[in-house]
């Protein structure tokens, strides 16, 4: 497979999941998907702001990394279409 398309799929797969961990747990799918954890400690530990926050941080830290490859994929792609340099200068 070609190494843009491969970052192409990773760029995309990096940029859902980091845009569903950074709005899912303040919305009611984070509270519906822990229905079966709320009598427990887990669930009550899972609903608190600062687990929120640190699911949140995980898809922002995905994000940033979806980012970086979407630059380097559109780095890569500029470079390809420029003829290369002969070094001499004109």
């Amino acid at each position: 497979m070609d190494s843009r398309i491969r970052t192409a799929l990773l760029l995309y797969a990096f940029a859902i999941v980091g845009l569903f961990l950074l709005v899912a747990p303040w919305t009611g799918v984070w509270s519906q998907a822990l229905v079966g954890l709320l009598p427990t400690r887990v669930g009550r530990i899972a609903l608190g702001g600062w687990v929120r926050g640190v699911v949140s941080g995980l898809g922002a830290l995905n994000l940033a990394v979806a980012f970086q490859m979407a630059i380097e994929l559109w780095r890569e792609m500029h470079r390809a279409d420029r003829p290369p340099d002969t070094g001499n200068p004109t």
